[in-house]
């Protein structure tokens, strides 16, 4: 999915979720939610799963993410398709949503806030957490100090950091996280092209190697996976900075470089046939078989020497039953007199 879909794509009202006059009520409870198992307690104490809303750049707004005590957070997913509901043991759930969540690198949150607040001058993060309070806890907790430096300048002074927004480590970073992700992608053999592709549809080498997908189609949709947790105008400088041409650039390309690779296969598949001569054996056989030469006819004369005198080819008697078709045609018309011009 591209970057403008991802921005564009609206999340419908959630079914459960019923307007009575002016108050909402849920009516529903049971949901299904994939949840990562290494967000679950391993010991059996009281901690708890956090479900808690932070700034979410690629989306504009606020979205769900899921915390653990220990410092750990992860998106929280929502797939909706129309006209789906789950059955849960007897009881059957209208709301067929799928609820999953994935890890996410709290730095890429952080970037928004810091190019805010930080672009100008070098502010700490209990400052940015009191002009931010939504997601203080986002940059007070769940954010390791450490990790700014691939992002930002880092200045000390005592026992308290100050960090200031630097474009150029914050694109090299990205492109970084970029290529790690399109190696990924290569490794499970995820298909990036421009067209739809069956994995479970048998191909032959030939067309195979014709739909490879070229490492610009990887760095494309690394590209996409790493710009919905960003802005959309450093989206396009991330773009910018790794050379990706756009998409309908690289469709152009790609059905230019198709047909010269088509007219190249083409000249060489010219270029090797041969063609095929035959004997004088051949000839005289494939004559003699025809009924146009006697089976006594001489075609050394008349075949192998272009400057002797061809001998005359003796005229083949008929068959009974050609003398008979013959004497039984007389006076008739030929069929193709029906197709003169009157």
């Amino acid at each position: 999915m591209s970057k403008k879909a991802t921005r564009a794509t609206k999340p419908k009202p959630d079914p459960d979720v019923v307007a009575t006059g002016k108050k909402s009520a849920a009516t529903a409870v049971k949901k299904v939610l994939f949840v990562s198992q290494k967000l679950l307690p391993k010991d059996a104490d009281d901690r708890r799963l956090h479900l808690e809303r932070f700034f979410h750049p690629g989306q504009g707004k606020e979205a769900l993410f899921v915390t653990h005590p220990d410092g750990q957070i992860m998106e929280l997913l929502e797939y909706a398709e129309p006209r789906r509901s789950w059955l849960v043991n007897s009881e059957v759930c209208s709301n067929g949503r799928i609820y999953m969540t994935t890890p996410l690198d709290p730095t890429l949150l952080a970037i928004h806030h810091l190019r805010k607040h930080c672009a100008q001058r070098a502010m700490s993060l209990d400052n940015i957490a009191v002009e931010e309070a939504r997601t203080s806890r986002l940059l007070t907790e769940f954010l390791n100090p450490d990790s700014l430096k691939c992002v930002a300048d880092v200045k000390r002074s005592g026992d308290q950091s100050f960090y200031k927004y630097n474009q150029e480590r914050t694109l090299a970073w990205l492109a970084l996280k970029t290529r790690q992700v399109a190696g990924i992608l290569k490794e499970k053999q995820v298909h990036c092209g421009h067209s739809a592709q069956s994995q479970n549809f048998v191909r032959s080498d030939k067309l195979a190697a014709e739909n490879a997908t070229s490492e610009m189609d990887y760095t494309r949709m690394a590209s996409d996976i790493v710009g919905r947790y960003l802005d959309a105008d450093l989206h396009d400088l991330l773009t910018g900075y790794l050379h990706i041409p756009s998409e309908i650039q690289a469709i152009v390309e790609e059905k230019a470089a198709t047909q010269k690779r088509k007219s190249k296969a083409g000249k060489d598949d010219g270029s090797d046939s041969k063609k095929i001569k035959l004997s004088d054996s051949d000839v005289g056989a494939k004559l003699k078989s025809s009924g146009l030469l006697d089976s006594d006819g001489d075609l050394n004369a008349s075949v192998t020497s272009p400057t002797a005198t061809p001998a005359p080819l003796k005229e083949r008697s008929l068959t009974a039953k050609e003398k008979a078709l013959a004497k039984g045609a007389k006076g008739t018309k030929s069929i193709a007199s029906f197709f003169k011009v009157k």
